[in-house]
């Protein structure tokens, strides 16, 4: 029976406004929001972009509630709501979001310096003006994973060749450290990312056999395919940089061969998707030459060799 003319048992009929938060912008295109969020903070703007709110919503309160947060308590008009999981970390700090739309930042503590550590994962969402009375609605969330994991093996093709962890380091330099509302970069000082785990290691390669090198995890906020992201290895021993190569060039156009959604990826699509790179440098057996790299499962080899 429709709920609209019931009057003695309505119970079971949907009420209020909610906010349905999803994460599907993921490599395998699959709902994973109940396994990998945490919280949610939900700042509710005007049409015109002022601030009127914040709501901070646990992981318990979430899982209760299906991964929706309930609005209420505010005049009938149009909104805007911007939704971040994870900020409530130390590690990130938030600035203007009590001003308006356009004033909002949130940015890494130490943004534009040095940064050595695991991020906390962090998640962002917009949703453009809504109209919000009191009637029953339900819009959907999509949100989108801000934070990378890139676990970058550094070998030679030569088991003559061994390569000390003491005497190389390798970081991420990107203008990636603020953010806006909109999950925007907003220029500022490049940050320089390094490792939070070093170590040596030996891996067995279909073409080269056991391989030595070195193992560096590192982790970054969002990449930029427009923006000039570089990894850069360097013998600290001799301050010499053994190579220093673009990101997105490299790594980026990996998309080009996804296809497992159906379609061939974007460059920045396939950046905002994957979370997760393992990435293998193989090393000419002098360390000048780059004779291929190997991002997850894809090989790219450098024609006539790449000169670093």
């Amino acid at each position: 029976m429709s709920c609209s003319w019931v009057k003695d048992d309505i119970d079971d009929c949907p009420f209020g406004f909610w906010l349905k938060l999803h994460y599907t912008y993921n490599i395998l295109d699959v709902e994973a929001a109940p396994k990998y969020l945490m919280d949610a903070y939900v700042y509710v703007y005007d049409v015109d972009g002022d601030y009127i709110k914040r709501i901070y919503v646990t992981r318990d309160d979430l899982k209760a509630n299906d991964y929706r947060v309930r609005i209420e308590g505010l005049p009938e008009g149009d909104y805007q709501f911007v939704v971040w999981s994870g900020i409530g970390n130390s590690q990130y700090a938030v600035s203007g979001d009590t001003k308006t739309i356009d004033d909002f930042r949130l940015s890494l503590v130490g943004a534009g310096g040095n940064y050595e550590g695991e991020l906390p994962p962090l998640y962002h969402g917009y949703l453009q003006t809504v109209h919000y009375d009191d009637s029953y609605a339900q819009h959907d969330v999509n949100l989108m994973k801000n934070t990378n994991h890139l676990a970058c093996l550094v070998v030679t093709v030569s088991d003559q060749t061994i390569m000390n962890p003491d005497d190389y380091s390798m970081t991420i330099t990107a203008d990636n450290g603020t953010m806006d509302a909109y999950n925007k970069i907003v220029p500022d000082a490049n940050t320089i990312f390094e490792p939070f785990l070093k170590d040596s290691v030996i891996i067995n390669d279909s073409d080269y056999g056991e391989l030595h090198g070195l193992q560096f995890n590192i982790m970054t906020l969002r990449l930029m395919a427009s923006s000039n992201n570089r990894i850069v290895l360097t013998n600290t021993k001799t301050e010499q940089t053994v190579f220093n190569i673009s990101f997105a060039e490299y790594i980026g156009m990996i998309g080009a061969f996804y296809t497992n959604l159906g379609r061939q990826i974007p460059v920045q699509e396939y950046l905002d998707r994957q979370d997760f790179y393992t990435i293998v440098f193989y090393l000419s057996a002098d360390l000048d030459q780059l004779i291929q790299l190997q991002v997850n499962s894809w090989r790219l080899r450098a024609n006539n060799h790449l000169k670093l």
